[in-house]
C-alpha cells in the first residue's frame, strides 16, 4: 500500500463551502439591511424628540422673546445670529450648539446637513420634522 501525505482540503470542498456561505450571505443580507435601515429611523427619531423638548421647554420661558407663533408652514430653524435671551438661542443652547445640525440617517429623508423645521399650531404646540418622512408633536 502506497501512502500518501494529503494536506489540505480538495477542490471540491472548497467548493461546498464557498457555496454554503454564499447561501448563508444571500439570506442574511436583507436582514441586516433591514435592522441597520431600522436603526437609522431610530436615531433619527431620538434626534427629533430632543430637538422637541428643547423646542418647548424654551417656548415654555415667559422671559425669552421670539417664541414662534403660530404658523401654517414649516419653518427651517435658524439660529445663527440669535441674540442672548432669544428663543431660537435657548434652543440652540439646550441641544448644545451644533447637536440638532445633522444629515439625516434614514434613506427616505436624505438631504443637506441642516437643521430640523419646525411648525406650531394655535395652541402654540410644536411640530418638528426632518425631510418629509419622520416627525413628532406635542400633544
Amino acid at each position: 500500500m502506497k501512502k500518501t501525505n494529503n494536506k489540505g482540503f480538495s477542490l471540491v470542498e472548497l467548493i461546498i463551502v464557498i457555496a454554503i456561505m454564499a447561501i448563508l450571505v444571500g439570506v442574511l443580507a436583507p436582514q441586516y439591511l433591514k435592522y441597520v435601515e431600522k436603526s437609522r429611523v431610530s436615531a433619527d427619531k431620538d434626534q427629533l424628540d430632543s430637538f422637541y423638548t428643547a423646542c418647548t421647554t424654551a417656548a415654555a420661558d415667559p422671559d425669552l422673546t421670539g417664541v414662534p407663533n403660530y404658523n401654517t408652514s414649516k419653518t427651517t430653524f435658524n439660529p445663527s445670529g440669535a441674540a442672548a435671551g432669544s428663543w431660537s438661542k435657548e434652543v440652540e443652547d439646550t441641544m448644545g450648539n451644533v447637536a440638532p445640525k445633522w444629515k439625516s440617517k434614514a434613506s427616505g429623508s436624505a438631504g443637506a446637513t441642516k437643521w430640523p423645521d419646525y411648525q406650531t399650531d394655535a395652541s402654540g404646540n410644536f411640530t418638528v420634522y426632518i425631510g418629509t418622512s419622520l416627525s413628532i408633536s406635542g400633544h
